[in-house]
């Protein structure tokens, strides 16, 4: 459906916002596979401060100054604590992220999904 950049992310007021870490990268799914590779390219292996489930549970703890993150560019662009939160510079840049869109398709009888996903077609 769309891709966005995945991005580097850590607290406005951490004083060393360096790319040493410590991390908080998501537990487990796409943006921490994504990481992962980006890690292994940069021939690194991260200090884990956390492994949170999801990514607004991520930018919390990142605004607490517990690490820095990885998200998509979306994820941020959108979040209640963007204010809070700075993206770093990365040398080599994260590979884009893809944005894809599925459902169960019983979910397709209710009206309200069925109309979303006939706006699809379109993309």
């Amino acid at each position: 459906m769309a891709v966005t950049d995945l991005v580097l992310v850590t607290a406005r007021d951490r004083p060393d916002p360096g790319l040493d870490g410590p991390f908080v990268l998501p537990q487990q799914g796409l943006v921490r596979e994504a990481a992962d590779r980006w890690f292994r390219t940069r021939g690194t292996v991260p200090d884990l401060a956390c492994e949170p489930d999801g990514h607004e549970a991520l930018l919390a703890l990142v605004t607490l100054g517990c690490g820095t993150g990885m998200v998509p560019r979306i994820v941020l662009e959108h979040s209640a604590v963007q204010e809070r939160i700075a993206a770093l510079p990365a040398d080599p840049a994260p590979e884009p992220f893809p944005i894809g869109l599925c459902i169960r398709r019983a979910d397709l009888r209710r009206p309200l999904v069925a109309a979303l996903w006939s706006l699809t077609a379109r993309w």
